[in-house]
């Protein structure tokens, strides 16, 4: 159905049109376009060694055409505190609600868990957010906190592995 992927220098026409969607600066806390050459660094970039980054951002694919489908990262990755954060867009609402994101969260927390040891993923999401909210609470994030808007959900069902979600 899908795959995840490295980012290379041939997606930075699809990164262009995404990054610089602004509608959906009102999801990433972006306000500002991105120029070519900020593009292609970020490129770049994400080529470095993770330990050097701290992130990683996937290329979300459909397995039968190779399609882009959006962009799935993991930021902020801290393997002292054995944490990142995650987040995640598919670009066209015609490819929403079929699945695609759901199986991107598996298969990163998977990945997060199997190869980079990381335990505890977390999201910021805007309180005004429903829809990705939702989606979260969907692949099993709970609430822990109605004060702070708080969620979590177990990576491999051991409770000392959670995903933090912070709503601001």
């Amino acid at each position: 159905m899908i795959y995840l992927r490295n980012l290379t220098i041939d997606d930075f026409d699809y990164l262009n049109s995404v990054e610089n969607n602004k509608s959906f600066w009102k999801y990433s806390f972006q306000n500002k376009n991105y120029s070519k050459e900020d593009l292609i660094q970020f490129i770049y970039d994400s080529q470095l060694p993770l330990e050097q980054t701290n992130q990683i951002r996937f290329v979300i694919c459909k397995t039968e055409t190779d399609e882009p489908l959006g962009f799935i990262d993991l930021f902020e990755i801290n393997f002292t505190k054995s944490q990142a954060g995650i987040s995640i867009l598919i670009s066209n609402s015609e490819n929403r609600s079929k699945g695609y994101g759901k199986l991107s969260v598996k298969k990163i927390c998977e990945y997060a868990r199997k190869q980079l040891k990381i335990k505890n993923l977390y999201c910021n999401i805007s309180v005004d957010n429903i829809l990705s909210l939702n989606f979260f609470k969907s692949v099993g994030f709970k609430e822990i906190s109605k004060n702070n808007n708080l969620y979590v959900s177990s990576i491999d069902n051991h409770h000392e592995s959670i995903i933090q979600m912070q709503c601001i």
